[in-house]
């Protein structure tokens, strides 16, 4: 990337990303635009959602992270959340203590490990996330479910690749943390 080039995107979108100078805009220039794009897009619908649930980011950010982990069939205990959002085990539990009071989480005993404890949206929490993401634009899931599932799969693999680069050169305390 060449720095203080500018770049400007057409009327048509990023297809049509050329230099002020007529130039072809690198592939990583074009790529780094988009994951710009889509990183703004994401922030508006999840301040959106957010401020429907009425949470704090990190309140938020801690009810997705249940909610992927329980899609994926993977318990969250609060050490796993304190990795996820790069705070302390301390902050952690304090978040699952403003969940719990507010009837969105809920934590139980943990079959593998008698001295843990597994941290679970309760129905509560998963309906008002369901319902905070309710009306936001169904074009946005219709754009993204157009992709062909081997450029979604080019797209993923992609993005673990840059993050293991990234992760494997970051000091510690500073690593990519996973959603």
């Amino acid at each position: 990337m060449r720095m203080g080039r500018r770049y400007a995107a057409g009327s048509c979108g990023l297809e049509g990303l050329m230099g002020e100078d007529g130039a072809h805009v690198p592939a990583g220039v074009l790529l780094l635009e988009s994951v710009n794009r889509l990183r703004v897009a994401e922030t508006m619908l999840q301040n959106r959602a957010r401020a429907r649930m009425g949470l704090k980011a990190n309140d938020f950010q801690t009810v997705q992270f249940l909610a992927a982990r329980e899609a994926g069939g993977f318990p969250a205990r609060a050490a796993d959340l304190a990795e996820a959002l790069g705070v302390s085990s301390a902050a952690a539990t304090m978040t699952i203590d403003r969940l719990a009071a507010r009837g969105f989480a809920a934590r139980e005993p943990d079959p593998d490990d008698r001295r843990s404890r597994i941290v679970r949206l309760t129905a509560d929490g998963q309906h008002s996330l369901i319902e905070a993401y309710e009306g936001l634009p169904a074009a946005v899931q219709e754009l993204l479910d157009a992709v062909p599932p081997e450029e979604a799969e080019r797209i993923a693999t992609l993005a673990g690749a840059v993050q293991q680069v990234v992760d494997s050169t970051a000091t510690r305390g500073t690593r990519i943390r996973e959603h």
